[in-house]
């Protein structure tokens, strides 16, 4: 087979792969060849294209997703060495750590994406997709899971944000770093360390369709927590509570918990910080402690997004009771 060994490239979008058409940005795709021709020479021998679609991130859904994702691992059971996706940056660390908690190949899958148009004064469109394909050919990235390759270096999926849309640096690992930094002109890759990752399920589980998250903002939340209870409760897969920032949240939520309890929908209760924590504290109505010992499942140090996620997945691998808790609290 002509392309054994080579590296998969697969374009799901983003602007990584789009041309910019006027000032008011309207926009095209590039066409694979256009691509290709602004790649490196060694880079263009080591690939072959897998087109998909290349509507907006914010169009997927996780059961599109898991299509993709699939798609990636054909390529790998057809004998390719590794795996790189573009995508958009919007949703960039979604995906990953959708992919990673999926991805049971030891080859490598790479996402790389860019906040500029490939035809824009600096556009990273050529760096970042070599970067990617260089990491996608490295023994280090074996078994690594998803990795995220942007801004000079490789993140873990399980640990990359996206705090800016308007900067190169918007992707940041928050206390971790890195796994491996490119350094260029040479392009040398320098692996930093190996990241953790927890368990990994089958590549085809296809995840729950409704899984949706509710946010705690001060004061706020009751008329949609109502809403959902009332008119669409029976139609919830799961549910994610992105709580104040040890997890609590407002005691008129709590009789509405149960109501979504008694259906055995499973809620988990995460952290809406960035960098938090679920945390058993003080005992009062609405404390973590108090809807923890209610029967919700803790989200660990999961964000919100995350936590909807890892219960997609775990519902659709048709996990539930203790199972479903230590798969969530598995990081």
């Amino acid at each position: 087979m002509s392309n054994r060994d080579k590296i998969a490239l697969i374009f799901a979008g983003g602007q990584i792969i789009l041309k910019c058409l006027s000032e008011e940005q309207d926009t095209a795709p590039l066409e694979n060849e256009e691509i290709l021709a602004i790649l490196p020479g060694k880079t263009r021998e080591a690939v072959f294209v897998v087109d998909w679609s290349r509507q907006p991130i914010s169009h997927y859904t996780l059961r599109m997703c898991g299509d993709l994702i699939q798609l990636a691992g054909r390529q790998i059971e057809e004998g390719a060495a590794g795996v790189v996706m573009t995508c958009g940056t919007q949703c960039l660390a979604e995906l990953a750590y959708f992919a990673d908690l999926i991805w049971s190949y030891p080859q490598p899958l790479i996402l790389t994406s860019s906040i500029n148009y490939a035809n824009s004064h600096g556009s990273e469109t050529a760096l970042h997709i070599k970067q990617a394909v260089k990491a996608a050919s490295s023994q280090g990235c074996w078994g690594q899971g998803a990795l995220v390759c942007t801004q000079d270096a490789l993140y873990a999926a399980r640990e990359v944000s996206l705090v800016s849309n308007y900067t190169r640096a918007g992707c940041v690992a928050l206390s971790y770093g890195p796994v491996a930094e490119f350094f260029e002109p040479s392009g040398c890759l320098i692996f930093r360390r190996s990241p953790h990752r927890g368990k990994t399920l089958d590549i085809k589980t296809i995840p729950a369709r409704h899984v949706e998250i509710l946010d705690a903002s001060l004061g706020g939340g009751d008329i949609v927590f109502s809403a959902l209870v009332e008119n669409r409760a029976e139609d919830l897969d799961g549910l994610v509570i992105s709580a104040f920032g040890g997890g609590d949240i407002p005691p008129s939520w709590v009789p509405l918990l149960r109501k979504i309890m008694r259906a055995n929908t499973p809620i988990v209760l995460a952290s809406c910080c960035a960098m938090g924590r679920v945390q058993a504290g003080s005992e009062f109505e609405g404390s973590a402690r108090h809807i923890l010992e209610m029967g919700l499942i803790s989200a660990g140090t999961l964000t919100p997004h995350q936590a909807r996620i890892k219960l997609a997945v775990g519902i659709g691998a048709e996990m539930t009771g203790q199972a479903l808790r230590e798969y969530m609290l598995d990081e």
